[in-house]
């Protein structure tokens, strides 16, 4: 964790040193702060001057205004002028603590929150640059709690926990030389109860770290249930699922507060053996000390404290300096949970850190080509699957020439979209190779292939914000008149312009706002703008109703002009625009031809074709000419 913390704080350690600093000077403040006290009972029961030599001029002013005058003849000072000084002592020592306190507080807390922000805009760029099998496997309220919860409990360290350990320490530090400056007899036996606490704070610190990582990995569950029903709370009221998912949320719930419970009862158990220890410590200090001030010798061992060499104001500094001492023994109890959820929440963040990212993983030397692409794809003997020994692609061989529509179709679960995924390498292959131009896509750089490859997927996503910025995300440097052109290429203008605030109208989140057929030609004009001449269509019109699918299908028509398209389909009977249909079946293409050709096969197309017309009441039949351009044409005026 420390190094953790050290790697975090560049750039802010001159801070933190000031920090230090300040806390060195506060510290000194509170020691120094029993030495008036003993000045007062020494002078007024044993008549004794502060030893003190920087005091001197202050007490021999002081000796002036004292009642009476002067004293005529003195081998010290009064008694009015030790105790005004040492007030006023007091004072400056009081007031110098509580501005160091302030600035310190100050500093902590502003590199406490600027080590949260920017910790978490560190993961977070981290996470989303995480290739997507690793998102796979992961539960979403759990990375969202690393990304909040956990650095929130690092921040919290920083900001409190830190200032106060490093101030506890230095003020054990500096009351233990002065006590033993005083007397180092008495300081010994006033430690006899230090071996025992610290074996006290090492074990509660072990059990409470193990349950505060178990606690936090169960609040990631927690909210992970909390937002899967609350993002579909339309699904659990319809199905009357409220108590369900009651139950549901209650038992992570408590899987939650068992771990929480431990650390808490381990908490408990841990500040009465402090207070018990501390306790013991005092009365051995008031007894013995009042028994060796009274005149008495004491005896431990070989330990012998002789009588008369403490004084009631020397037995008054150990008992507020025990009181100092022991403070923060006593604060560990309380630090000692924040430094566990800390220590977890760094091996929970450095978890995802640890992570490689996509620029990271092992392939070819990067080739940057220039311009853009020009759109060749082929896949040569792909073999891939999500699970160890289950391969869903099996040798796939399939070239798409510049310019080609493509249409890939079978079963669900056949590999569709897993080839796209590929393609944008979202995934890598187990074996074979992915070309783009000819160049394997793990010798392109990612931000070259990607952005030669525009996507419109089934339920296209948008974000908040408006619906400008949603379409810039296509080409952030677009101007207005393309975003409008692009727009209006989509069939998308008219009804962005009946929006209130047209294209600075809001988008709510995830588009809920917006219909289905909207959100598809938003993600279109999008795909317009981004201009990317590899187009990949993966189920653009599945959820889509009669009327909003033969918009989007025109916006689409005049999208794949002039690219190389690959269109995932179930719509068997509307690829007739397509130049080829390629049918994969077990995790290999078994068929490739236009739609006529396939059709007139009787193979697995033909099959898939008349299982989709069987309770059609008028099976669809579209007139496919020789010519791919009239047919769109044709299309279109039908629409």
């Amino acid at each position: 964790m420390i190094g953790f913390l050290f790697h975090g704080l560049r750039g802010r350690r001159v801070l933190v040193l000031t920090a230090i600093g300040l806390t060195f000077v506060g510290v000194a403040g509170s020691v120094l702060a029993a030495f008036p006290l003993k000045w007062i009972l020494d002078k007024i029961i044993n008549d004794r001057d502060p030893s003190l030599p920087p005091l001197a001029p202050l007490l021999t002013a002081l000796d002036g205004l004292a009642p009476g005058g002067p004293r005529p003849v003195s081998p010290g000072h009064s008694q009015f002028a030790v105790i005004l000084a040492s007030a006023t002592v007091l004072l400056l020592l009081g007031a110098a603590e509580a501005l160091v306190a302030f600035v310190r507080r100050s500093v902590a807390a502003f590199v406490g929150q600027d080590l949260e922000a920017a910790l978490r805009t560190r993961v977070f760029d981290h996470l989303v640059r995480t290739p997507l099998a690793w998102h796979g496997r992961q539960r979403l309220g759990e990375v969202v709690q690393r990304l909040s919860g956990n650095i929130s409990d690092i921040g919290k360290l920083v900001t409190d926990g830190l200032v106060d350990l490093l101030s506890g320490l230095l003020t054990l530090v500096g009351i233990l030389v002065v006590m033993l400056a005083i007397s180092w007899q008495f300081t010994v036996l006033s430690m006899c109860v230090v071996p025992p606490l610290f074996v006290i704070v090492a074990c509660y610190t072990h059990h409470t770290k193990r349950a505060s990582k178990q606690a936090a990995r169960a609040a990631g569950r927690v909210a992970e249930v909390a937002a899967s029903m609350i993002g579909a709370i339309a699904e659990v009221k319809v199905f009357t699922l409220e108590r369900w998912a009651g139950r549901v949320f209650a038992e992570r719930a408590e899987a939650q507060r068992r771990p929480a419970l431990r650390a808490g009862r381990r908490q408990a158990e841990f500040s009465p053996l402090v207070i018990l220890l501390l306790t013991v410590s005092n009365t051995v200090i008031v007894v013995v000390g009042a028994w060796v001030a009274a005149g008495h010798d004491f005896t431990l061992w070989l330990v012998t404290i002789p009588a008369g060499s403490l004084t009631v104001g020397t037995l008054t500094v150990f008992l507020a300096y025990s009181k100092l001492l022991y403070q923060p023994m006593r604060d560990l109890s309380k630090l000692m949970l924040q430094v566990s959820a800390a220590a977890a929440a760094v091996e929970r963040v450095q978890e995802v850190l640890d992570q490689p990212r996509e620029d990271q993983l092992p392939g070819g030397p990067a080739r940057v080509l220039p311009g853009r692409a020009r759109g060749e794809v082929a896949f040569a003997g792909v073999v891939f699957g999500y699970r160890p020994g289950e391969p869903v692609l099996r040798g796939v061989d399939l070239e798409v020439p510049v310019g080609t529509r493509l249409a890939l179709v079978g079963l669900s679960g056949g590999g569709k979209s897993t080839m796209v995924k590929l393609l944008a390498r979202l995934h890598e292959p187990w074996q074979g190779s992915i070309t783009v131009d000819g160049v394997d896509t793990r010798e392109h750089p990612l931000e070259f292939l990607r952005g030669n490859i525009g996507m419109v997927l089934q339920d296209s996503v948008l974000f908040e914000g408006s619906v400008r910025e949603n379409l810039l995300l296509g080409r952030p440097g677009a101007t207005d008149e393309e975003v409008v052109a692009a727009a209006r290429q989509a069939c998308l203008h008219d009804m962005i312009m009946e929006l209130p605030g047209g294209y600075a109208a809001p988008v709510h989140e995830h588009g809920g706002n917006f219909s289905c057929g909207q959100r598809q030609r938003i993600a279109i004009a999008r795909a317009i703008l981004r201009d990317a001449p590899i187009l990949v269509l993966d189920e653009p019109t599945a959820s889509l109703d009669v009327e909003a699918e033969v918009e989007v299908m025109r916006a689409i028509e005049r999208l794949t002009e002039g690219r190389t398209v690959i269109m995932i389909s179930h719509r068997l009977a509307m690829l007739g625009h397509v130049d080829e249909i390629a049918v994969l079946d077990g995790g290999r293409i078994v068929e490739r031809g236009t739609y006529r050709q396939l059709k007139a096969r009787a193979g697995v197309f033909a099959r898939l074709l008349a299982e989709q017309n069987r309770y059609a009441t008028e099976p669809v039949e579209l007139d496919l000419g020789d010519h791919a351009s009239a047919h769109r044409e044709g299309r279109v005026r039908t629409t």
